[in-house]
């Protein structure tokens, strides 16, 4: 039902490319957020960007529940609603409040669904991700500048070199996509190779209980706000990350941690922010 709705409400709508000068006048600024976990992250870091170039503006972010916690924590002076798209209720609280507001331009990047883009439909200007002509080929975070009209930047890592004191050590081995995932016997090689770093402290942090290993702490991801608190403060307690391309990668890199990223199906220039530090071999 609720899905039919949505559709009914987005089937004739008016998204369209905004303006450079559009953008420098509105007032007030909308972001729906409702996709991939990692997207999320990555959106969050580039919408950073934004407000820092448009710092006079007011801003609201919608997203699921279970990444409020990232909202807070990364952009901690922005007003986010948590809402499930798929309860009738949090629709009707996220419909009062937006026609209230009355946002003047709005975006849902990395957002393809349809819930995300009604939402926008409350702003009197607003262009669905879903509409934008993105480049097959192009990093990720820079997807998202094209997308809200930032200046596309020079893509560049730092190298950093690997310390032998890691005492609490985090380890992420899993994506939801398991082509990115790494394999037990791979797993395996890791913890043996930290033995050579002497930490004090290793989590193995996944949503498969196929990872959990007797001998260390195993933190399983669930999708819940508290999930999420807990997962932030691991990372931030923890001296190195070593992770997969997926969120908690991104997570690490937010909070500039020292991480060591694993990469089996892409290339770092296409998922890495520029600028950033990692670790490329223990």
């Amino acid at each position: 039902m609720i899905n039919w709705f949505l559709r009914q409400k987005t089937s004739n709508i008016d998204s369209r490319l905004f303006q450079l000068v559009e953008i420098q006048q509105a007032n007030k600024v909308l972001f729906s957020l409702f996709t991939r976990y990692g997207d999320t992250i990555i959106t969050l870091i580039v919408i950073q960007e934004f407000i820092e170039q448009y710092p006079d503006k007011e801003y609201l972010i919608l997203c699921p529940r279970q990444m409020e916690p990232y909202v807070n924590e990364l952009l901690p002076n922005i007003t986010c609603l948590p809402l499930n798209k798929r309860n009738i209720f949090d629709l009707m609280k996220a419909n009062k409040l937006l026609k209230n507001w009355l946002p003047d331009i709005g975006f849902n990047p990395w957002s393809n669904g349809v819930e995300s883009c009604f939402f926008l439909t409350y702003c009197k200007r607003f262009f669905c991700y879903k509409y934008f002509d993105k480049p097959k080929v192009i990093n990720h975070y820079e997807v998202v500048r094209l997308y809200l009209g930032l200046k596309k930047t020079i893509w560049k890592i730092n190298e950093l070199c690997p310390n032998k004191k890691y005492e609490k050590v985090l380890i992420c081995p899993e994506s939801t996509d398991d082509r990115r995932s790494i394999t037990l016997q791979s797993l395996d090689k890791i913890l043996l190779k930290l033995q050579d770093y002497c930490p004090l402290q290793i989590t193995i942090a996944a949503m498969n209980k196929v990872y959990e290993e007797e001998s260390f702490s195993f933190f399983k991801f669930k999708k819940n706000e508290k999930s999420s608190n807990d997962f932030i403060r691991l990372v931030k307690q923890s001296d190195i990350v070593i992770a997969v391309d997926s969120a908690p990668l991104h997570i690490a890199l937010a909070f500039n941690k020292k991480v060591i990223p694993i990469f089996r199906i892409t290339e770092p220039k296409i998922v890495l922010n520029t600028g950033i530090s990692y670790i490329k071999n223990l």
